[in-house]
């Protein structure tokens, strides 16, 4: 599949109209599957810059998939962006390649955003056993030689590990600096657009990145709009995580318990209480029960008090609480769960003193396995 990925082209007093003329001339002889552009339409975010690139960038030939910049979310300019370009966001299958559009915009800032939601999206979106691409104007990582050597993508790190633990063998386009440039974090090929028309070019002339894409390859070339053609290189695509990004991931995410019984009265609450005792910060357990809740027994109670642990109040199991835990536990084999733990109701206060216990070597068992 040819890819083209054009960017800042900036309608308005910077454009240099005769360079969009003749790039989409020449994009029109490389007869691309799909040109994408990274952001930047106009200047101001006003509707004549929207109008002018739509009715100049209709004469491209193969469908054309944007995505907004800092510079078209100006003056509430989004809604003349979604007038003439659709929506924000967007997702495109084209054989086995996944290409997932982002809107990385703040109003009238020049830095960038993509938010949890947008990245839950994203991952939603991506699929193994296919080339998946990500479209965004803000860079990533910093792009040397353009003056300002730094990222203003404010959650780059959230959006490099999304794009590790989920992308499986992917490519990342943007744009915003004025200069393409290219490199590789780990599995993930970053590759950046300068200025398709603005008078502000930070090299030898305008241009543009041409992709042909394989299965397992790429091959990146920049094309400049008046001086021709230059073969970056071939980048194989890799699809397997790296084992380290899923270890970290686990070790600093949040884990839900949920102990279960049919009562509810005793076991799972002595659970609950102990487990939240000694387990690490990122891990909280809450309880329940299939039947009615019912009130714990006195006994239970007091010998939880003697061990300083305190009991929350019984709940009633439903979907949502089965569907928001990390892990269960059953303590009656009929329930599925991830674990069962074999410990009968405790009838007395011997038996409960001896149920607290076992219980604890049990959730210090839990929370290693959870852990590592």
């Amino acid at each position: 599949m040819r890819i083209v990925h054009i960017s800042d082209v900036h309608f308005g007093y910077e454009l240099r109209r005769d360079m969009v003329k003749k790039a989409v001339k020449q994009i029109n002889e490389l007869e691309p599957d799909l040109v994408i552009l990274t952001g930047d339409i106009g200047l101001w975010g006003i509707h004549q810059e929207f109008r002018d690139a739509y009715e100049t960038l209709s004469d491209l030939k193969a469908d054309l998939m944007a995505i907004p910049g800092n510079h078209d979310a100006r003056n509430d300019g989004l809604k003349y962006f979604k007038l003439y370009f659709g929506k924000l966001r967007k997702a495109l299958k084209l054989d086995d390649y996944i290409i997932v559009g982002v809107d990385s915009s703040m109003p009238d800032s020049d830095d960038g955003h993509i938010g949890s939601e947008q990245r839950e999206w994203m991952a939603e979106k991506f699929r193994k056993g296919c080339v998946n691409m990500l479209a965004l104007h803000h860079h990533i990582v910093p792009i040397p030689h353009t003056g300002r050597n730094m990222n203003v993508l404010v959650d780059a790190a959230e959006v490099i590990e999304t794009l590790m633990t989920h992308c499986h063998g992917g490519i990342v386009l943007a744009g915003h600096r004025h200069v393409p440039y290219s490199t590789k974090l780990l599995r993930t090929h970053i590759i950046h657009a300068g200025t398709l028309s603005s008078y502000k070019v930070l090299m030898p002339d305008n241009n543009y990145n041409i992709l042909e894409l394989e299965s397992e390859s790429i091959t990146l070339k920049l094309r400049f709009i008046d001086l021709g053609e230059v073969e970056i290189g071939r980048f194989r695509i890799k699809h397997e995580p790296p084992e380290s990004t899923g270890i970290y991931h686990r070790l600093s995410g949040t884990r839900k318990v949920l102990f279960v019984s049919r009562s509810n009265a005793c076991r799972t609450k002595i659970a609950e209480a102990i487990f939240n005792e000694i387990s690490p910060g990122n891990m909280h357990a809450v309880s329940a029960g299939t039947e009615p809740a019912k009130t714990i027994d006195a006994t239970a109670v007091k010998i939880l008090d003697e061990l300083s642990i305190g009991v929350s109040k019984p709940r009633k199991l439903s979907q949502e609480m089965l569907e928001d835990a990390d892990y269960v536990v059953s303590f009656d084999e009929e329930i599925k769960a991830d674990e069962y733990w074999d410990i009968r109701s405790p009838e007395n206060a011997e038996d409960c003193r001896k149920t607290a216990k076992k219980i604890e070597g049990l959730a210090r068992e839990l929370v290693r396995k959870i852990l590592v």
